[in-house]
Order: structure tokens, then C-alpha cells, then sequence
């Protein structure tokens, strides 16, 4: 890889820990109706990655994220929901990129159904009972209002972080 790539991907796992450090301190009111309920700010840098960068290279921020967020907060348990939320999440949104037709919020929108889906699939299994999916419709809600508003802003971050990024490195590749 070459250093300014590098360095491109060095500031958007930056940006995500930043986004996820920054989420522990706003009031978060979905969580009164759907205990877990996070706003997803780092799916942010994760859908303009995948945009910008494609696969492979998100799927390096994301797995950095993911471990070094996990450290800051704690137990492991904190590492196998972020796995199963996010490489999920990251799979079914590249896929939605694949299909014509999905917008910036769209595909934001399914990487939040992928996100929860992930993590309730982990959460049966730590606790080796499937009716923990029961949750699922519960969080699809979230997951719209979460999916809509990261999509949104990432609709608009998007053509700056593409500027920035093709200052840094080749987006064409």
C-alpha cells in the first residue's frame, strides 16, 4: 500500500473512534423503548469508506475500529457484538452498492438491519437461546431511524471526504 493510502485509512479509523468515543456522551433517547440502542455514528466513516475505498480496505478500518473500541471498553463480550454487527452490517451494505438502484440511505439503512441482526445472532449464542431474535422486530425500528439519519449524514460527508481522499490516495485505484 502506499503511505498516503495509509494515511487515509490511519484518519478514518481516527474518524470512526472519534465518532464512537463521542456517541458514550449524547443522551441517546431510543434507548428508553429499545434498551441496546445505539445512534451508529462510526457506520458513518464505515458506509463513506465503502464508498470511497471499496471492500477490502473498509474491511481493514472496520476491523481496527472494532478491536481497538472493544479496548476501551471493556469485556470481551463488547468484542464479539461489535464483530457480528459490523462485518454483517459491512457485508450486506457492499452488496446493496451492488444493486442498482440503492441510495446513500438505503444502503445505510440495510447496514443497520445487518448491524442488529449481527448482534442478536452473537447475543444467542452467548446466551444459547435463539428467542433472543424475538428482539429483532423491536430493533428494525431503531434500525430505520439510526440507518436514515447515518445515511443522511453520510450523503453529505461523502463529497468532502472524497476530495480529502483524492488529495491522499488514488480513488480510482
Amino acid at each position: 500500500m502506499k503511505t498516503k493510502k495509509i494515511t487515509f485509512l490511519g484518519l478514518m479509523v481516527g474518524y470512526s473512534l472519534i465518532l464512537y468515543i463521542l456517541e458514550t456522551y449524547i443522551p441517546n433517547p431510543l434507548i428508553v423503548f429499545f434498551p441496546g440502542a445505539k445512534l451508529g455514528l462510526t457506520n458513518i466513516i464505515t458506509l463513506i469508506s465503502l464508498l470511497i475505498l471499496g471492500l477490502k480496505e473498509t474491511f481493514i478500518i472496520v476491523t481496527v475500529r472494532v478491536i481497538l473500541s472493544s479496548i476501551f471498553t471493556g469485556p470481551m463480550s463488547y468484542l464479539l457484538f461489535s464483530i457480528g454487527g459490523a462485518y454483517l452490517s459491512l457485508i450486506l451494505m457492499y452488496l446493496a452498492t451492488k444493486i442498482k438502484g440503492f441510495s446513500t440511505i438505503g444502503v445505510s439503512i440495510i447496514g443497520a438491519i445487518g448491524h442488529n441482526i449481527g448482534q442478536l445472532l452473537v447475543a444467542s449464542v452467548i446466551v444459547e437461546n435463539l428467542l433472543v431474535v424475538t428482539y429483532l422486530p423491536f430493533m428494525l425500528v431503531t434500525s430505520l431511524v439510526t440507518g436514515f439519519f447515518v445515511g443522511l449524514v453520510s450523503k453529505f460527508c461523502y463529497p468532502k471526504m472524497v476530495k480529502m481522499g483524492g488529495s491522499l490516495i488514488d480513488i480510482n485505484r
